[in-house]
């Protein structure tokens, strides 16, 4: 039994002392004889007080290729954490040989505010930028970062999203894949390796959203290892397997690079020619990235739209608002609605001041609840209409997803509500619209083209999505039925699936 025992105890430390694989570059990683070689200019920016991310200080490496025409717009990828994957060598070879586009590189690194004094510590804004599911570091990078060195370099950055790729190591991974997501105006093609998909800054919760919000026109390639992290905030090998699976059922392109790696960027700097290589396979010809590019997305908006719907704007007067009546036409108003009767003109009551006050509500389509709005509150509240017109039995019952943007709940001051005839619940929020069923739970969350901050039905039969985005106001085509709250009659729906 003991010798049992003690070669059990050897095998296990045999197999713990195990070295990670080896990682062999190939020779586009390598740099290679007769190849023209890119430019690099290394400097360092410093953030203005109106900044994004004010007081930070960063240096960067720009990427020229050879050849460089300033006066013309160039495809680019930026890299997250300055030089990595061998970069601009890849870059010189693939170029070369036509695998790739002509790009600039921004090597760019995570800001630091610099210590008060020698006895400080400076503030490290790496995590703070990086890990984040907001949209902060995607503005700063397309809204501030950009314009500036385009001003300082006498450069120009493709303004066309297919154009437009980004690279990311581990916290810069996850940094890499939410800016692409929130901007795909700018940036569609991602390589992640290691990726942060854990909960440090939500990341968590990404792999949900995805599943969740409507297709964006992303191209992701993923690298990971089965010896990557698994610590506090989560396990790096399962996550990146999550998203990777999040985005199949989504319906985006995505490919992968599974390893036996740990956390670092041996693996990824062997697969970044093959994964610039996928990721721009198709820049000599059709270059467009899609959404839902092969029609396999499962994203359960498609519930009430064809795949082929857009948003198409019908109005540039500036709406904060919307009011609908019962034959669908719908004009600007200054606040969502606040104050609803039931069909018939009978009133309600009042919803606490203190509370409720700069609410939107909107009722059930039976009319026997009223569904509210609280500002910078993570829920809608429901609650039951009684027989004298007053109200029971409140709940937050609506869970709202929200971005660490700074509010609670990822809503914001009189955002407005409606509901469909199936009881659906839409709600205007900063991520877009989120549809709820009768249960509670955010089901699908539409995109908009901007803030909006209200939503509402109308057009020919109630079957059009209206939402105002403050400069403009939007309509987009569905396969369902609203309901105009409190001048039409009740409507009981069908029982959810709990």
């Amino acid at each position: 039994m003991r010798t049992l025992l003690a070669l059990f105890l050897f095998a296990s430390l045999l197999h713990a002392a195990e070295p990670e694989p080896d990682f062999p570059l190939t020779e586009d990683s390598k740099p290679q004889p007769n190849i023209p070689k890119g430019e690099l200019i290394k400097d360092v920016y410093i953030a203005a007080p109106g900044s994004v991310f004010p007081g930070t200080e960063r240096e960067y490496t720009l990427y020229l290729p050879a050849g460089t025409d300033r006066t013309k717009p160039l495809h680019f990828t930026i890299f997250q954490d300055g030089v990595i994957y061998q970069g601009p060598v890849v870059f010189d070879n693939l170029i070369a040989d036509k695998s790739i586009p002509p790009m600039l590189g921004l090597f760019v690194k995570p800001g630091v505010v610099p210590a008060a004094n020698e006895n400080a510590l400076p503030r490290f804004n790496r995590s703070y930028e990086y890990d984040s599911v907001s949209a902060n570091y995607s503005k700063f990078l397309l809204e501030e970062l950009i314009p500036a060195l385009e001003a300082r370099h006498q450069i120009q950055f493709s303004k066309d999203p297919n154009e437009g790729g980004i690279v990311g190591s581990s916290s810069g991974g996850i940094a890499a894949y939410v800016a692409a997501w929130h901007r795909p105006d700018r940036i569609r093609r991602v390589f992640t390796g290691v990726g942060t998909y854990v909960g440090l800054r939500g990341g968590d919760q990404l792999s949900t959203l995805v599943r969740k919000t409507e297709p964006k026109p992303v191209k992701i390639f993923l690298q990971d290892g089965s010896n990557d992290l698994n610590i506090y905030a989560g396990d790096w090998w399962m996550a990146n397997q999550t998203m990777e699976r999040a985005l199949i059922w989504a319906g985006y392109e995505v490919y992968h690079a599974w390893g036996e790696g740990g956390h670092n960027g041996k693996h990824a700097t062997q697969v970044m020619p093959e994964a610039l290589r996928w990721l721009w396979k198709d820049w000599q010809t059709s270059k467009e990235i899609q959404a839902n590019k092969d029609g396999k997305s499962q994203w359960k908006g498609y519930e009430i739209f064809q795949p082929s719907s857009q948003w198409n704007a019908v109005s540039d007067l500036k709406a904060s608002a919307l009011i609908v009546d019962v034959n669908g036409k719908v004009t600007a108003a200054s606040h969502p609605n606040n104050r609803t009767v039931l069909h018939g003109g009978k009133a309600l009551g009042d919803l606490p001041k203190s509370e409720f006050e700069t609410s939107a509500t909107t009722l059930s389509p039976d009319q026997t609840q009223l569904f509210v709005t609280r500002p910078h509150d993570a829920y809608i509240h429901s609650f039951q209409i009684t027989a004298d017109g007053s109200f029971a039995n409140q709940q937050p019952y609506f869970y709202l997803h929200s971005l660490d943007n700074g509010t609670t709940g990822g809503i914001y001051e009189a955002a407005g509500l409606c509901v469909d005839t199936d009881g659906r619940l839409y709600v205007a929020t900063a991520l877009g619209i989120q549809v709820f069923d009768q249960a509670g739970r955010v089901n699908f969350i539409i995109s908009t083209p901007s803030l909006p901050t209200d939503v509402c039905f109308g057009g020919k039969d109630l079957s059009e999505l209206f939402i105002a985005c403050g400069d403009k106001i939007y309509k987009r085509p569905t396969k369902v039925r609203g309901i105009v709250s409190g001048q039409m009659p009740p409507i009981k729906p069908a029982a959810p699936k709990l």
